[in-house]
């Protein structure tokens, strides 16, 4: 559906027009649709269907930074509305309060942390 509807050559397009690199489009976008629905897969795959004209071109090291990128952007921000979170939080007997402040603020470090080390290996490889 999303390559028929051609939102992939848009999104490439404002890309270029806006200057945002590939890599930490990739990132939030995946970020912004983990957060906006709770599911790490489905960001993965819709980031991936989204930035398939993107990605065109790139060669193989590129294309598995640009994955890593996705991946890493789809582990930030996991809270209520993440099966996940409510596994750890119930889990450990945390509040969802505690949840936010411990989980929630864990899976963002890690998501950007992982981001920053694979976009340094983009300009390193």
């Amino acid at each position: 559906v999303l390559v028929a509807s051609g939102i992939g050559n848009a999104l490439a397009e404002a890309l270029e027009t806006i200057h945002l690199p590939l890599m930490p489009a990739a990132f939030l976008l995946s970020l912004v649709l983990r957060a906006s629905q709770g599911s790490a897969t489905v960001a993965i795959l819709t980031t991936s269907g989204l930035l398939s004209q993107a990605v065109i071109g790139l060669d193989p090291i590129q294309l598995v930074l640009v994955t890593l990128a996705t991946c890493f952007g789809s582990l930030g921000l996991s809270h209520v509305n993440d099966a996940g979170f409510w596994v750890v939080t119930r889990y450990l007997g945390l509040s969802v309060p505690d949840g936010l402040k411990t989980w929630t603020v864990l899976t963002t470090i890690m998501g950007v942390t992982g981001f920053l080390i694979t976009w340094l290996l983009w300009f390193v490889l």
